[in-house]
């Protein structure tokens, strides 16, 4: 395995309150073509129109983007070149509705061919080796920002990206997902600039990444790498109504990012920036997810209006700017703070407010992580306030400026504010809000009903189910398809058949039930064969955790009733160096893996944390897999209970190294790795040449947890001594032990640590799955 099962970004991008108790806050006081048009009902959801009292851009004449649009200016587009066109059609002022059918991927040229950031780069003389010589702090110094040829030709080869990948929307303009789609943009910036009466809405909006970010040595006191795009930007902008969009870095995150120049090579700027004294906006339903700096209110302290209402949003696993307040009037209520880490986004705060930012909060509902403290929730210069009521912290009702600003000596928030909402519809109490919004927020949510949202799932059997069937007898014809399709809570049921493809369930598909029709893992296959060394199209490898047939991201998923394969083998490929090839992909928290089969050679199932110390919890039950070395391996807590487990047959000599079953790098702050219990391991290989494990250990706080108990062990594991040491690091200072196994690799002594009943006890499914919730999948 590699040292990080995130393989580093290459080619083109693919598919990344309480405050004075005085306030009562009742309520809140282009291209010259001619795109085809589509002739779309009236009453439909593309001429649904903000509701009255929806926030600050319910204000004056209400947002109605392009409800007025006749006929000709209603466009549906699937393309990169058909936005374009459709953005840009017509005259200049007319209403107009853009309706984005399926996923566009922004970093393709008109023909739809993609385009790398070489390709963006020719011609202009850039090249990032040249460009880290010349700035290189040791040569340029840290006193100025980078200036001559290779910093003009940088700009030259972003403006190229820019021309490519940033789309603008004009005034009275609606742009929406059409729904069960998967509708959205990939790599693409949408800029409202200078325009009155726009609506985004229904779109999961990705991975908007700068192939040129700048070195900026005076940025801080060790300088910064800055990008230039955000998902959605909007620079004085009015009554603009953003709703039911889902915000990620997927399928890239900041952890795939190098180091240069000691800091990270940063390639995401904001998810949704308000800026330039945009005035009187709404973001309401929406999910931001994965993401660092989240959300300006203000390009400078000295910025102007920025009247913004948030409402009903979730934030989840961001690190900070949620939002960052530079002046203005803003409201927050209703939304949803998850702060737990997610895909290494640790965070560091939630709401900032500066420069005299005058910030309503109330009846928001925050989730902390086991490392985050209430006091560690809000920010500011000192010249911010924060007033509201009705917050709560994991339920509980809390004062957050009194927290923070009892916290230490540095600058206070201020508590009050000079001004009172009124415009609040939807006002609710916090309480209800993280069941409620995990099923109404977010991107492919609404339906055809003139604008409702669609009602609330009770879970994911309790939301609709998408078929999928590879001879087109069904709704979809591929299981990618349809989870691009699928929202939080929905099931994807998959016919029988065998299924050439990877499959991506990313963190905002939480509750995403992925279900075999027959009930039998061995009738839907998924099936791949990338591996680690293998060269993706767009260039570089694709690492361990990238040669995955599946990745599922998400929590709280369930996985029944399939079979995922990677089948490539390093007898076919004898020039590739790096073997590894992940089946699955497992990088959630409660995951339930059911029934299934996962079947590979080297690294078949990555149990990940993207945070080491994280709480990330995977369960398979009654699953069957097969491996030869490393097969069960990573830093999360994984339980493997009545499992079948095969140990394949390498062609050892007896006596020598048939293979390695796991390889756990848990971090040393966790008690519990991985478990394998009341299990049957079986393997044609010759007796004594396999081992149970090895600790891989990428770094000094990584120290395996494995134990493996009331599990028969067959005659190929090595009885005297089935643990070895890895990369020079022992297999004694890991946590490895047995207990109760019984067959004929079965086996005590020296070299084999037992548990006694005591620890035995303690070392159990439920104990190693309950975490900080109490989850409790085996019941």
């Amino acid at each position: 395995m590699s040292a990080s099962p995130h393989p580093r970004p290459t080619g083109r991008r693919r598919l990344a309150l309480a405050g004075a108790a005085t306030l009562v806050a009742a309520g809140l006081g282009a291209v010259p073509l001619v795109a085809k048009a589509d002739a779309v009902a009236p009453s439909d959801l593309a001429h649904g129109v903000l509701p009255a009292r929806d926030g600050w851009a319910a204000s004056g004449s209400g947002t109605t983007g392009g409800r007025a649009a006749d006929a000709a200016h209603v466009f549906t587009v699937s393309t990169r070149a058909e936005l374009v066109r459709a953005l840009a059609a017509g005259p200049a002022g007319a209403p107009r509705i853009v309706r984005v059918k399926g996923l566009i991927d922004a970093g393709t040229d008109d023909s739809g061919k993609p385009q790398s950031c070489a390709d963006h780069a020719a011609g202009t003389g850039y090249s990032l080796d040249s460009y880290l010589k010349a700035y290189d702090p040791a040569v340029w110094g840290r006193a100025k920002v980078p200036s001559g040829a290779q910093e003009d030709a940088r700009r030259t080869a972003q403006a190229k990206q820019a021309a490519r990948m940033v789309f603008t929307v004009p005034a009275r303009t609606t742009v929406i997902g059409v729904p069960g789609t998967g509708a959205g943009i990939t790599g693409g910036s949408l800029v409202v600039k200078n325009a009155d009466n726009v609506i985004i809405r229904n779109l999961s909006l990705t991975d908007v990444r700068d192939c040129f970010p700048q070195w900026d040595p005076t940025d801080g006191s060790t300088g910064n790498w800055n990008s230039a795009y955000d998902a959605v930007s909007l620079r004085g902008a009015t009554h603009v109504w953003v709703d039911h969009n889902s915000f990620s870095d997927d399928p890239h995150p900041d952890s795939a990012n190098p180091v240069r120049f000691g800091r990270e090579y940063q390639v995401h700027d904001g998810a949704l920036d308000i800026t330039n004294a945009s005035d009187l906006v709404t973001v309401g339903y929406n999910t931001f997810s994965n993401h660092d700096k989240t959300m300006l209110i203000g390009s400078s302290d000295k910025d102007t209006k920025l009247r913004v209402t948030l409402h009903h949003n979730v934030f989840r696993g961001v690190v900070q700017r949620a939002p960052l307040a530079r002046v203005g009037r803003i409201h927050l209520y209703d939304n949803y703070y998850d702060t737990t880490e997610s895909e290494g986004y640790a965070h560091s705060y939630s709401v900032n407010s500066r420069a005299g930012a005058q910030v309503v909060a109330q009846n928001n509902y925050w989730k902390l992580s086991s490392d985050r403290k209430t006091s560690q929730l809000l920010s500011g210069d000192g010249t911010g306030a924060i007033a509201g009521s009705g917050n709560l912290v994991g339920g509980a009702p809390v004062d957050l400026v009194a927290a923070h600003n009892s916290a230490g000596p540095g600058k206070k928030i201020k508590t009050t504010v000079d001004w009172r909402p009124t415009l609040t519809a939807g006002l609710e109490p916090a309480a209800g809000l993280p069941t409620k919004l995990a099923a109404k927020a977010g991107a492919g949510v609404l339906t055809e009903t003139g604008g409702k949202a669609a009602p609330a799932p009770s879970g994911p059997a309790g939301g609709r189910t998408l078929t999928v069937a590879a001879d087109g007898s069904a709704a979809h014809r591929s299981v990618q398809a349809a989870v691009d399709a699928a929202t939080a809570g929905d099931t994807v049921l998959v016919a029988r058949g065998t299924y050439r493809e990877t499959v991506n369930v990313p963190v905002s598909k939480h509750g995403l039930t992925l279900k075999g029709a027959t009930g039998n893992a061995e009738d839907v296959v998924i099936t791949y064969d990338n591996a680690s060394g293998t060269l993706r199209p767009g260039g570089g490898a694709y690492g361990t955790a990238g040669s995955a047939t599946a990745t599922f991201s998400a929590n709280d998923i369930t996985v029944t009733g399939v079979t995922v394969e990677n089948t490539w083998e390093r007898s076919a490929h004898p020039d590739v160096r790096d073997t590894q090839a992940v089946a699955v992909n497992a990088s959630g928290d409660r995951q339930k893996y059911l029934n299934s089969r996962f079947i590979g050679h080297q690294d078949t199932v990555l149990n990940w944390a993207p945070s080491a110390t994280g709480q990330y919890r995977q369960y398979f039950r009654h699953c069957f897999i097969a491996g030869d070395v490393d097969f069960v391996f990573g830093n999360a807590t994984a339980v493997y209970d009545h499992v079948n487990i095969t140990l394949r047959d390498r062609g050892a000599a007896a006596g020598g190294p048939g293979g390695y079953l796991a390889a756990p790098n848990t971090d040393a702050a966790k008690p519990y790795g991985i478990l394998i219990t009341d299990s049957t391991i079986s393997s044609p290989a010759r007796p004594g040449t396999y081992y149970l494990g090895r600790p891989w250990h990428p770094g000094p706080s990584a120290v395996g947890q494995l134990v493996i108990r009331n599990t028969s062990l067959p005659a190929a594991v090595k009885t005297e001594g089935p643990w070895t040491d890895m990369g020079g690091f022992s297999w004694k200072s890991a946590r490895f032990a047995e207990y109760a196994n019984t067959g004929p690799g079965a086996g005590t002594g020296a070299n084999r640590p037992q548990l006694g009943p005591d620890r035995a006890a303690s070392h159990t499914a439920r104990a190693y799955l309950a975490g900080t919730d109490g989850w409790h999948p085996t019941d």
